[in-house]
């Protein structure tokens, strides 16, 4: 506990001694905020960053200025995320996982086939929907933190060296997984093999064969050239890779009525611009993929028909998301609220 305090004092004193120098040589704006990005400069979270901090700036007259510090500036991502609970920074932009030991009911991210095949739908939903929004955001409100916004920097693909249609096709499959019980629990009823092992050594597992398969977006398949040692990239879209933009309650709550509708209003005109922006960088890499396959290689999405033979196996993991959730009656209405939300979306907007 105390070497956890003493960290988080190192941290801040670096924060506040990088905030004083950084804006000492012009002249200060109004009001000068801190947002914490868990990803490096170029990354789809930072180009949400940079265009949140353009509009904060643009809607205030220069009055608002928002200083972005990127992965390992402030530390891990529980680091940055523990800056902004304690209010030493004011925003970040991080995963859930990252905060789950606090809100362990947002684990529901972690379950599959729970988003449409439909990037609009999504799209609607992470700004509409009653469950992330109201339901799941008055329980980070408890904690000291609000959900701005919820995006995705990509639908997940799996990639394997066999063809993976059906539940079947998985039994035995050695797959990669992040360290995760839900994850492990979901892809156990596939009947795979699940293998925690960390990012960096992902490549060099699927070149040993230490692991068979693995699952991301299509842009970090491709920066990652995961199909150099791979045969099968397989379009199964079956989860978002979520991240949600954390603002400190107490300092939200803080600002002038004026002042707060700037940072919603900017919220909300981030996030058609970052869903284009995923969008067409998730398409643009996936082509380059298979423009660059060797013989052998193949890639393919799943049918409609498909997608919901594995939907139905993944409601298998729904026990461990409640008992993980550590508030089970909650976590039981909030999939139900999400699933009938989603069903909904689904409908209107194939009418």
């Amino acid at each position: 506990m105390k070497k956890r305090f003493f960290r988080f004092a190192s941290l801040s004193l670096v924060l506040v001694f990088l905030f004083v120098f950084a804006g000492g040589a012009a002249a200060a704006p109004k009001y000068e905020w801190r947002l914490a990005c868990e990803t490096i400069a170029g990354s789809i979270a930072d180009l949400y960053a940079q265009e949140f901090a353009r509009l904060l700036k643009e809607k205030s007259n220069g009055d608002i200025q928002l200083d972005i510090f990127h992965s390992g500036t402030l530390g891990t991502p529980t680091e940055m995320f523990e800056l902004t609970l304690n209010g030493a920074v004011e925003f970040c932009l991080t995963g859930p996982s990252q905060s789950s030991s606090i809100v362990p009911e947002n684990q529901i991210m972690g379950l599959q086939f729970l988003f449409s095949d439909d990037p609009i739908v999504n799209r609607d939903f992470f700004a509409k929907s009653k469950a992330l929004n109201v339901m799941l955001n008055d329980i980070y409100r408890q904690k000291g933190l609000h959900v701005l916004s919820y995006f995705t920097e990509g639908a997940m693909f799996w990639t394997a060296n066999k063809a993976i249609r059906t539940p079947d096709d998985f039994k035995g499959v050695k797959i990669r997984v992040m360290p995760s019980e839900l994850l492990v629990e979901t892809y156990r009823a596939y009947g795979a093999n699940p293998t925690p092992l960390s990012f960096t050594e992902l490549y060099s597992g699927l070149q040993l064969n230490i692991v068979e398969g693995q699952e991301n977006a299509p842009a970090t398949i491709q920066e990652m050239k995961f199909m150099d040692v791979q045969k099968y990239l397989i379009g199964s879209r079956h989860n978002m890779y979520v991240m949600q933009h954390l603002v400190n309650v107490g300092f939200l709550d803080s600002l002038p009525e004026d002042v707060r509708k700037i940072v919603l209003d900017s919220v909300d005109e981030v996030r058609p611009y970052i869903h284009d922006v995923q969008e067409e960088l998730n398409k643009t890499r996936l082509q380059m993929m298979i423009d660059d396959f060797k013989p052998g290689q193949e890639y393919y999405d799943l049918t409609h028909e498909e997608r919901e033979a594995f939907k139905e196996i993944a409601k298998k993991a729904d026990a461990k998301y409640f008992e993980l959730s550590r508030n089970p009656e909650f976590a039981k209405r909030l999939l139900e609220t999400f699933r009938a939300e989603m069903a909904e979306m689904e409908s209107k907007r194939g009418q």
